[in-house]
């Protein structure tokens, strides 16, 4: 193994750990956002049902619509192959990183939501639907560092030597 495909691979395990804690964190906020919602509900006074939290609904529905496109625009293999090219193996290794908590942050906006829709009515179930949705969008943006691997070996491979030293590895 050459010294700049040690050095990708350290800084791959770095930003996945990094990848893997914010998600993480992200998932139990959500969690900690429907538990907080079915609290306020079970303990506070009963607020006026609305008809049915359709705008909720369709919010949850764009933003998870949303991270499932960007993350697959921004995963893609032509994408990879731009960054990989103009900003070498550590650009790409910061661009997964970055495409990992964009994309895992919409999952924690619809967790927002679901704590807010107590507060305009929503019941029980509104909430743990919007906590689910929250929950399986924040696990398909769940960071594969084997997915990770084979890019960077991918890239770094076919990738000139003079290429990466010159950005950076």
């Amino acid at each position: 193994m050459t010294p700049a495909r040690a050095q990708a691979n350290e800084r791959l395990a770095a930003a996945h750990k990094t990848a893997v804690i914010v998600v993480t964190a992200l998932i139990a906020s959500i969690v900690v956002y429907s538990g907080a919602g079915i609290l306020v509900l079970k303990t506070g006074p009963a607020a006026p049902q609305a008809e049915l939290p359709y705008p909720f609904y369709a919010a949850a529905a764009a933003l998870a619509i949303g991270s499932i496109a960007v993350r697959r625009a921004q995963l893609h293999r032509m994408k990879l192959e731009v960054v990989a090219v103009t900003r070498g193996v550590a650009g790409l290794i910061k661009h997964l990183l970055n495409a990992t908590i964009i994309a895992a942050a919409a999952g924690e906006v619809i967790g927002v939501l679901a704590l807010l829709v107590v507060f305009f009515g929503g019941s029980q179930n509104d909430v743990i639907r919007l906590g689910a949705v929250a929950l399986m969008v924040s696990i398909y943006n769940y960071p594969r560092r084997s997915a990770w691997q084979r890019a960077v070996d991918y890239f770094s491979a076919t990738l000139p030597e003079a290429n990466e030293s010159k950005l950076g590895l």
